[in-house]
């Protein structure tokens, strides 16, 4: 499979994400987003780890900020260990909706009701099915990819010749049935 889109998440989420601890996005939109909110550009891309504007006070459980570090490259390289798969998405602008979530992901309250508040009310939350690359990629971090966007259209495709699911259809359709029910009602 060849992918050219990444995302930029933080390592704390992207720590989580691979562990299976969370299978969902909460998502505003960078800065330098065109249209100030977050659009999800295709159904699958790189996790593209980020260290930036992550900090402590941000997680529920701080102990993702240590398991983040696990991802960190060399200097001006970027490392890739996973593919998403979006299976479903929703924009959400009930906070009540949001705070529901909270077992199924590491952010703080204060985060959630942070992001869900900036310039306009809502949040996009993506269902996320996570797979692990067998042998992990490495690029050169180009000025290009720098800055507060969610997507990075990457200078070339990467190859994931060989992945394998986090988590197993099974153990992944159940968590995602008891998030569509708490989001559905």
């Amino acid at each position: 499979m060849n992918i050219q889109l990444a995302c930029k998440e933080w390592a704390s989420v992207c720590a989580a994400l691979a562990s299976g601890r969370q299978s969902l996005l909460l998502r505003k939109g960078g800065i330098a987003e065109p249209t100030g909110d977050f659009q999800v550009q295709s159904n699958w891309f790189w996790l593209y780890p980020t260290y930036v504007h992550q900090q402590q006070n941000q997680l529920r459980e701080t102990a993702w900020l240590e398991k983040g570090e696990m991802f960190k490259a060399s200097a001006k390289k970027i490392l890739f260990f996973h593919l998403a798969e979006v299976v479903e998405t929703f924009h959400l602008i009930n906070l009540e909706i949001l705070e529901k979530l909270e077992p199924f992901h590491v952010l703080s309250k204060e985060c959630i009701r942070s992001r869900f508040a900036y310039r306009t009310p809502g949040l996009t939350v993506l269902l996320v099915k996570i797979h692990k690359v067998l042998a992990s990629i490495e690029i050169e971090e180009t000025p290009f990819y720098l800055g507060c966007k969610s997507w990075v259209n990457l200078a070339n495709p990467l190859v994931a010749s060989a992945t394998s699911p986090v988590l197993s259809t099974k153990d992944f359709s159940a968590k995602v049935d008891e998030i569509k029910t708490l989001i559905k009602g």
